[in-house]
C-alpha cells in the first residue's frame, strides 16, 4: 500500500536558491510563522542552485535554508525528491524523506488514485546523461573534489556561473514533450518539477501536473479538493 498525499499538501519546485533568488527562504519563513500552513510539504527538486551533502562550501552558503528545513521537518512531513542541482542530501536532512534520482518515480495515493512523482529529469532517452548523473553524484568523486577545491576556487566558479543563468523560460512544445513522457508512467496522476512550466494536461487518460518554478512564478502549489492551486508567495 502506497503512502497518502494529504489534503492541502504543498508542492514547491525549482527555486534554485542563491543570493539573487530568495523565494525559498521567504517561503520557509512564512511556513515557520504559520502564515502558510500545511501538514505535508513536497520539495520537488532543484531547491538550491547547487548543493550536495559533500560540498562544504555550498553547505555553508546555504546554512540558513538547511537549518530552517530541519527545524520545520520536526513538525511537518517533508518529502524531498532530489533534482539535478541538489543531491546526496540524506545526511543534511535527517528528518526529511529524501529520494535519490535513481528511485524516481515514487508512488503515493491521493483520493484512491495512484500518483507518480519525480523531479522530472528521468526518462530522457539519453544513456550518456544517466551515466553523467551517476558520476557527478558519486560520493568518492565529490569528496575528492573537496580536497582539490583550494580556497573554494572550483565551488566559486560553479556558484557564480549559475548565479547569472536565466532559469525562467517558456517551452513552446511542452505538451508534445509531456505526451511522450506520460507513456513511461503507470499512474493516474503524474507530478513533476524540472521544466519550470507550471502546466497541467490530461493526456492518454492520465493527469499530468508540472509544478511551476517557485522563483519564476513566485507561487507554491496546494493540492486541494483534487485541484492543483497556485498561491502567490
Amino acid at each position: 500500500m502506497f503512502p497518502n498525499i494529504k489534503e492541502n499538501a504543498i508542492f514547491i519546485a525549482d527555486s534554485h536558491f542563491n543570493e539573487k533568488r530568495s523565494q525559498l527562504l521567504t517561503f520557509l519563513k512564512k511556513l515557520k510563522s504559520k502564515e502558510i500552513k500545511t501538514e505535508q510539504l513536497f520539495l520537488m527538486g532543484d531547491m538550491f542552485d547547487f548543493i550536495s551533502g559533500e560540498s562544504k562550501y555550498f553547505i555553508k552558503r546555504n546554512k540558513k535554508v538547511i537549518s530552517l528545513i530541519n527545524e520545520l521537518s520536526q513538525n511537518i512531513e517533508m518529502i524531498y525528491l532530489e533534482g539535478n542541482h541538489d543531491y546526496n542530501l540524506k545526511n543534511l536532512f535527517p528528518n526529511v524523506k529524501v529520494y535519490k534520482r535513481e528511485t524516481h518515480p515514487i508512488f503515493m495515493n491521493y483520493q484512491n488514485q495512484e500518483v507518480a512523482l519525480s523531479h522530472g529529469d528521468i526518462f530522457v532517452n539519453d544513456k550518456f546523461y544517466d551515466v553523467y548523473c551517476k558520476f557527478i553524484r558519486n560520493h568518492i568523486f565529490l569528496l575528492f573534489m573537496n580536497t582539490i577545491d583550494f580556497k573554494n576556487y572550483i565551488s566559486k566558479k560553479i556558484y557564480y556561473g549559475l548565479l547569472g543563468k536565466n532559469i525562467c523560460h517558456n517551452i513552446k512544445s511542452f505538451k508534445d514533450i509531456v505526451s511522450k513522457r506520460v507513456k513511461h508512467y503507470d499512474a493516474k496522476i503524474i507530478i513533476e518539477g524540472h521544466f519550470h512550466q507550471g502546466k497541467e494536461y490530461i493526456i492518454h487518460e492520465k493527469r499530468y501536473k508540472n509544478i511551476q518554478s517557485l522563483t519564476c512564478s513566485n507561487e507554491y502549489v496546494v493540492l486541494e479538493n483534487n485541484k492543483f492551486i497556485g498561491k502567490s508567495l
